[in-house]
């Protein structure tokens, strides 16, 4: 909650009005993603975090934002991933897996970026899912037995499974930000760390690059959502059937069923599925855009009071 709070601050000190649309846009198309489901062997599949992609194109502050708000709908509205579950999911995946991208993301120089991209995507899949491990572990010692999963358990299959799982979204990571090089180069000039003594703010808070208008960030992030929209109709048909790692592993051990009804559901056939995951994004987008308009007034009007 406090790394969240400082993200949420950080953002509300330094949005651009311009990153609006983008933002928004953004992270409709990344919760698409993560509906779209990729098979990595033995009846198992992965999707999509989608932090990597979030923190090169906003940074690190800005992709925890997103990514917290993709969590809470998913879990409120659509009842994935559950309700005790969420404070563990927000961690894993919007604060350590943005986090972790962020910090391989600035260890490697621009020009190395085809390297530095695939890898902060897979070591944000592969750090989430170590910190899950983790955590049922505790949770299975901490009440012996009756929550969570035995260590000798979930860390190496966690593990396993998230591992591959990773190069999947290190190879989907790799090709939007190919894609969006041919759409809007502007957008991924990475100036990680460096200001270049001509903006005030920090390279942690604002996008990578910041094209000169507000239509080239609209124009991307429509590309990004129209993209993930045809992986979603193509890819859904095969593989939205079977379970993902975490998924799998709690099949394996014969937990119980989440007891929070919520009130959508995603619905077991296709049709449903791709329906919800369209409600869902539209649903991202509003909450994201009334956020970031109402932290832009609020920012606006504190500067015009200390003029």
């Amino acid at each position: 909650m406090p790394v969240v709070a400082w993200a949420i601050s950080r953002v509300n000190r330094t949005i651009d009005e311009r990153v609006i649309p983008f933002m928004a846009m953004l992270g409709a198309g990344i919760f698409m993603a993560q509906m779209l489901n990729f098979p990595i062997g033995g009846g198992t599949t992965g999707h999509l975090i989608g932090a990597a992609l979030a923190a090169m194109l906003l940074g690190p502050w800005g992709a925890m934002v997103i990514l917290v708000v993709i969590l809470m709908v998913q879990s409120l509205v659509f009842g994935d991933g559950g309700i005790t579950a969420l404070g563990l999911n927000i961690l894993n995946m919007a604060v350590i897996g943005s986090g972790v991208s962020w910090a391989v993301l600035r260890v490697f120089p621009e020009k190395n970026r085809r390297i530095a991209v695939p890898l902060a995507a897979w070591a944000s899949v592969f750090c989430a899912a170590m910190a899950c491990g983790v955590e049922l572990a505790f949770s299975y010692s901490l009440a012996p037995g009756q929550y969570g999963i035995a260590g000798s358990v979930a860390i190496p299959t966690m593990l396993g499974s998230h591992a591959l799982i990773g190069i999947g979204e290190a190879v989907i990571t790799g090709g939007v930000v190919v894609y969006l090089a041919k759409v809007a180069p502007g957008l991924l000039r990475m100036r990680l760390g460096d200001n270049n003594g001509h903006d005030e703010k920090s390279a942690d808070d604002r996008p990578s690059g910041l094209p000169l208008t507000a239509k080239s960030y609209a124009k991307a992030a429509l590309g990004v959502v129209i993209l993930f929209a045809i992986g979603l109709v193509g890819f859904f048909i095969f593989s939205a059937s079977y379970p993902d790692g975490l998924e799998r592993i709690i099949e394996g051990q014969g937990l119980g069923a989440p007891v929070y009804n919520s009130p959508l559901d995603y619905g077991s056939g296709y049709s449903t599925m791709l329906f919800m995951g369209i409600v869902g994004s539209v649903l991202i987008l509003g909450v994201i855009l009334a956020y970031l308009k109402l932290a832009d007034r609020k920012r606006t009007r504190a500067e015009n009071q200390r003029e």
